[in-house]
């Protein structure tokens, strides 16, 4: 559907909006709640649209960048708001930078924990496990990256982790992860609770091993000086 806005002065535009509520996903013609926009600078300014799906009444706001293209036109881009998922723990910066999936990936299945989705909570903890497994591996393994990508994850971890401490809770979570994700369970005495338990034990333990790699690449570098 097309929405009006009063971008300036002296420009209106219409704006696209989907026929879609992102709550229950339904095909719907949105009533606007609201509108307006703000100027930034000269000939650039932010456009926003509140909208109420009329059946299942969620709320939500569509937002946009306007650009003059020099003919009284504004360029319209939509801006995909994307909200910061708060951790449960403190998770090492050096993780988000090796691993910017397996985080968001962790930060997902934790949401649909609190929001008791516990029987898809599971398979998303596991997926993170062999994202945070596989990108830490290939940090360490360069030249082996397109192998470990197809490996099994147990398999990476009985081939690259050399750490015992490491290696034993990324197998513990991996054995509770995978029965996250099958009808029969082999470790029926343990249960999602302990899967998280098992993957914060490799999320610590993974940051104690990220800091002493580049503690160690500072003492050989350190060396050669």
């Amino acid at each position: 559907m097309f929405v009006e806005i009063q971008i300036s002065n002296y420009a209106r535009q219409d704006v696209v909006i989907e026929n879609s509520c992102p709550n229950c996903r339904k095909p719907i013609i949105p009533d606007v709640v609201s509108k307006g926009s703000s100027e930034k600078s000269v000939g650039k300014s932010n456009i926003f649209i509140t909208l109420q799906c009329p059946g299942c009444e969620h709320f939500w706001v569509e937002e946009f960048s306007a650009t003059l293209d020099g003919t009284n036109h504004y360029n319209l881009t939509h801006v995909e708001v994307k909200p910061e998922l708060p951790s449960d723990i403190p998770m090492p910066e050096d993780i988000d930078i090796i691993s910017p999936i397996g985080k968001d990936i962790y930060l997902q299945a934790l949401k649909a924990e609190n929001e008791k989705l516990n029987h898809i909570a599971g398979i998303g903890y596991r997926k993170a496990l062999e994202f945070f497994v596989k990108d830490f591996v290939i940090l360490t393994n360069m030249d082996d990256k397109a192998k470990i990508e197809r490996m099994q994850l147990k398999q990476v971890i009985d081939t690259y982790i050399d750490d015992e401490e490491l290696k034993t809770v990324a197998l513990a979570s991996t054995y509770i992860g995978n029965d996250e994700g099958h009808y029969f369970r082999k470790n029926p005495d343990k249960d999602i609770y302990d899967l998280k338990n098992y993957l914060h034990g490799f999320i610590f333990y993974l940051g104690k091993k990220l800091t002493f790699l580049d503690a160690q690449e500072l003492v050989n570098r350190s060396k050669k000086s």
